[in-house]
């Protein structure tokens, strides 16, 4: 099989037991066998590129700007813990209501989570609902190759609009920390109330893209300077190098935009940074909070030198966030989320 450079729906699970009619699902716009190739094992390499050290993928149409490499799928792993211990649930909104009960024959629950990454979310949803088949798709095949039978993976840019499937397909559209991914937020949005049945829900999940905050300390230049800045030449390298703006604080308004949902509701929460919680849940948040926020500070090196800075500038820029997380008492992450039911 041969992959063409911007993959289309390419299949990369390698259990293929899921009962589902991939074709009775599929867009009559579209052929079921052109759709759903299978990747070989030794067409893995050509969707990943090397740059200093860090593995990235080779898409020319995706912008998404992070690596792909194990570091940082260990940080996915720690930010899907987290969203797990804060909400203490794979998902948020009326999930269950819509996936659990019984399973009428003529109408199969299904799922699709949009940019998977390492696909931690699908699988953890797989196992709470094994009567509920589920979709998930990325630009690089990073998630196992043998994952519960009712999931599967495949790869597609999410720019790459329309999507195989046909109109109404899924009960639930998961969309998980995607806005470094999609060039423009509305028309994914409006594509997942194409693929939503009438009542299904569309999920938003995004971390705002601006610094941390303590909800007691008023922010000033003088507080968390090193964090301050390595926020602001994130957000300025990423438009300087691919002329966007990363926008996950606006999904609500683009949600409303779009004027395809109703009952939505957006939510502003505090997660914790560093170990000063009391609580003992929210320590344990605050320390994978801590950790995946390093994590994220190596990650946008390369972004960072992309957009003109240098190796050595990165580095004491870096040394100067980590300290500073390390040692400032009650800083959070503000996490966007927003679930919506389609019209």
């Amino acid at each position: 099989m041969a992959v063409p450079p911007d993959p289309n729906h390419v299949l990369y699970n390698g259990n293929g037991t899921d009962s589902v009619d991939e074709d009775e699902m599929t867009s009559s716009s579209e052929s079921g066998s052109d759709v759903l190739d299978q990747l070989e094992a030794a067409e893995f390499p050509s969707h990943f590129s090397e740059r200093g050290e860090r593995l990235f993928h080779s898409s020319p149409t995706s912008p998404y700007p992070l690596p792909v490499d194990t570091p940082e799928q260990e940080r996915l792993t720690m930010n899907h813990d987290i969203f797990n211990l804060f909400f203490g649930s794979h998902s948020i909104g009326p999930v269950a209501d819509l996936l659990s009960g019984s399973q009428d024959p003529s109408r199969r629950k299904m799922v699709l989570d949009m940019c998977t990454g390492n696909g931690k979310w699908p699988i953890a949803m797989a196992q709470q609902f094994p009567g509920v088949h589920i979709r998930a798709f990325d630009i690089v095949p990073i998630a196992t190759r043998y994952p519960p039978d009712n999931v599967l993976f495949e790869m597609h840019d999410v720019n790459s609009i329309p999507f195989r499937w046909r109109d109404g397909t899924f009960d639930v559209v998961n969309a998980r920390d995607i806005a470094m991914a999609v060039h423009d937020y509305r028309p994914v949005l409006q594509e997942a109330a194409r693929l939503l049945r009438p009542g299904g829900l569309f999920i938003s999940y995004e971390w705002a893209p601006y610094p941390p905050i303590n909800p007691n300390i008023p922010h000033t230049p003088d507080y968390i300077p090193a964090i301050t800045r390595l926020h602001s030449s994130v957000n300025a390298a990423f438009h300087r190098t691919r002329n966007m703006r990363i926008l996950g604080d606006q999904v609500p308004r683009y949600i409303v935009e779009v004027g395809a949902f109703t009952n939505i509701t957006a939510t502003q929460y505090l997660i914790p940074i560093g170990d000063w919680p009391t609580d003992a849940t929210q320590k344990e948040i605050g320390l994978l909070s801590l950790e995946a926020n390093k994590r994220y500070g190596d990650s946008v090196k390369p972004l960072l030198m992309e957009g003109g800075w240098t190796g050595p500038q990165v580095d004491g820029l870096l040394a100067d966030y980590k300290q500073e997380l390390d040692n400032t008492v009650g800083l959070n992450g503000v996490l966007v989320t927003v679930h919506a039911t389609k019209a």
